[in-house]
């Protein structure tokens, strides 16, 4: 836990890196909340696929594609969601059955990368930001120049203070970002080709 001093520090670092660091702070706590829900949903989703497979494999295998259904329809889990859209057709319907699983597969990516596209937009974006605030701390300092009369250290240090402040959060903003999205995305994929794969061995199953 912080230090009382470390909270004040904090707010003294945004209140002098001036407007620009308004947006950024909202860019970071966009960047955290979608994380952490990202995170919460895909390691669900994974260990939910795998507790899964065993039961429908088993009940597939018994013929009891009745019982089968029921338990997709009681799971929370894309693999659930894929095999229901594949096991409420008929038998002997295969090339429906495979349309079917590609399209909840398809949904189900898409629910899997929800979000991803604005940590992508805050990784592209918060340099930009940041460059702003530095744009604004030099025009700053230029202003406090010309009404001092003179470009003493002291007059240009709170104008100079915003530009590297808002800089350095900018570029830090981003790369918390661009890590976040590339590792969601890549634990994403992988959750999606393995929900895929196991659908398709259990739709082989049906064909047997």
């Amino acid at each position: 836990m912080g230090s009382p001093g470390s909270s004040v520090q904090l707010f003294v670092y945004i209140k002098q890196g001036g407007i620009a660091m308004y947006p950024l702070l909202l860019c970071s706590v966009l960047c955290i909340a979608i994380g952490i829900e990202r995170v919460l949903v895909l390691s669900r989703a994974g260990r939910a696929d795998a507790s899964l497979l065993d039961k429908l494999r088993g009940l597939i295998s018994g013929n009891q594609i009745g019982d089968a259904v029921d338990q997709c329809t009681r799971d929370d889990s894309p693999l659930s969601r894929v095999m229901h859209a594949a096991l409420t057709l008929p038998k002997g319907a295969e090339s429906q059955r495979q349309k079917a699983l590609e399209r909840a597969v398809a949904r189900e990516s898409g629910t899997l990368e929800r979000y991803m596209s604005i940590l992508a937009t805050i990784g592209s974006v918060s340099p930009f930001i940041g460059l702003f605030g530095t744009v604004l701390g030099i025009m700053r300092a230029f202003h406090d120049i010309g009404a001092a009369g003179s470009a003493g250290g002291a007059v240009v240090a709170s104008g100079i203070a915003e530009a590297l402040i808002t800089t350095a959060t900018g570029l830090f903003v981003a790369v918390i970002s661009v890590v976040a999205y590339n590792h969601l995305m890549t634990w994403a994929q992988s959750v999606i080709t393995n929900t895929e794969l196991n659908a398709e061995e259990l739709v082989s199953i049906i064909g047997e």
